[in-house]
């Protein structure tokens, strides 16, 4: 078995991991970021890690495996991946409990070395798709590894109750500020224009928000029918993404103070937002 292998400049090499789906684009990417003493970013699922570890790191030492949260399309692979390099797992105290793993905890602001410290990345707490979720900026190249805050292309998944949406948009806010020229996701290709991307996500939000209170507003009495007033008729599982997308919404708006009447709300039948 063979793994997809992109070489992306300087010091950064991506496997992308064969678990395409309309959630997860064209598949789980795991970055390689140095040249020598390297981190290992998102290991992805644990079918087929073995390959994007003889794809990624041949001719390089692995000195962290991290994380951006605990979804197993992301973190599957962690105690593989550890167990192959001999580098510790490292991410926030959240997603280390969350997956049972032990490792390097960490917090907003610390810094995972790469190649004897000449770069590095910076670990930041960035909640909203989930609550343990961090971002990596890597100052030398003025890019972010959003994990799945942001996508390659489409919105990002924010379902309640894992995922907030008040603390998804100051997510966002917070990597608009620190103007990055480019963005690696977790799903789909980089983003040569940050800030177009992150406004858009921002305006996506504020108008899917506003269709959502409009439904409720116009006599929506479920939040299944929201979703197709808003949504229209999707398919099964993408329903559901739908709704828990909606409750977000419902969430916030109500913690900002606007008056809306409860909805009838079915099971999200344990929706596993990858």
């Amino acid at each position: 078995m063979t793994a997809r292998i992109l070489e992306l400049g300087s010091g950064l090499r991506c496997a992308v991991a064969d678990n395409a789906g309309p959630m997860t684009l064209d598949g789980t990417r795991t970055y390689l970021v140095g040249e020598r003493e390297a981190v290992l970013l998102d290991p992805g699922p644990a079918e087929g890690l073995e390959a994007r570890l003889d794809g990624l790191a041949s001719g390089r030492e692995v000195t962290a495996v991290a994380l951006t949260h605990a979804h197993p399309d992301h973190a599957a692979g962690a105690s593989g991946a550890a167990r192959r390099t001999g580098a510790p797992v490292a991410a926030s105290p959240a997603t280390l409990e969350r997956t049972g793993l032990d490792g390097r905890r960490l917090d907003d602001g610390d810094v995972l070395a790469v190649d004897g410290g000449a770069s590095g990345l910076t670990a930041l707490a960035t909640p909203g798709h989930a609550d343990d979720h961090l971002c990596f900026w890597w100052p030398a190249e003025r890019a972010v590894f959003t994990g799945d805050l942001v996508l390659g292309s489409g919105s990002a998944m924010v379902g309640h109750p894992d995922g907030h949406m008040g603390r998804y948009l100051a997510s966002l806010e917070r990597l608009r500020g620190l103007a990055p020229d480019r963005l690696y996701p977790g799903h789909g290709d980089p983003v040569e224009t940050a800030d177009d991307r992150l406004a858009g996500y921002l305006r996506h939000r504020r108008e899917r928000e506003a269709q959502v209170r409009r439904a409720v507003e116009e006599g929506a009495a479920s939040v299944g029918e929201v979703r197709r007033r808003v949504y229209g008729e999707l398919p099964e599982g993408l329903d559901r993404a739908a709704e828990a997308s909606i409750r977000a919404h419902l969430e916030h708006l109500r913690e900002r103070g606007i008056d809306l009447p409860e909805l009838e709300d079915g099971a999200d039948g344990g929706l596993d937002l990858h």
